[in-house]
């Protein structure tokens, strides 16, 4: 009797730990973002819905930690994408003996003074990549925000 109870109380507060570490926040939809346009007709392949979601979801939870009120539009579309564990392997990529996800993020702000263009490449594990919690685009939001202000 006391192993039926001891288990079913680790089982429920490892289950307990679990279900409150899985997930980082989500966006605010209480604060006013600038516009933000996923301009999917650029994408020179089909790219998978989850990497807008995140980066989406990524600049409203930095923005709300660092707003740019001068911020008015961010345009963002991908190139470049392949997908190493479906076999889709870039020509420009490095070795890994691990399956990435291998895309060009490119930003497009637009403020009242000036439009200003943003690109950066990446190579995200795919075991590694965690829609919409994946911090991968951090840098270049933290970027995008600095600028202008």
């Amino acid at each position: 009797m006391q192993s039926k109870i001891l288990t079913f109380f680790l089982l429920s507060l490892s289950l307990f730990v679990f279900l409150g570490c899985a997930n980082t926040p989500l966006a605010n939809p209480n604060i006013p973002y600038p516009k933000l346009t996923y301009m999917e007709s650029l994408d020179t392949d089909v790219v998978p819905k989850d990497f807008a979601d995140t980066f989406i979801n990524r600049f409203k939870i930095l923005y709300e930690k660092s707003p740019n009120p001068h911020l008015q539009e961010v345009r963002f579309y991908f190139r470049d994408y392949y997908n190493e564990a479906r076999e889709e392997f870039s020509p420009t990529a490095s070795f890994s003996l691990v399956p990435r996800y291998l895309l060009k993020l490119c930003v497009q702000t637009t403020t009242a003074f000036r439009t200003q263009n943003f690109a950066q490449s990446y190579e995200i594990p795919v075991m590694g990549f965690n829609p919409p919690y994946s911090q991968n685009f951090d840098g270049l939001i933290t970027r995008i925000l600095q600028e202008g202000k």
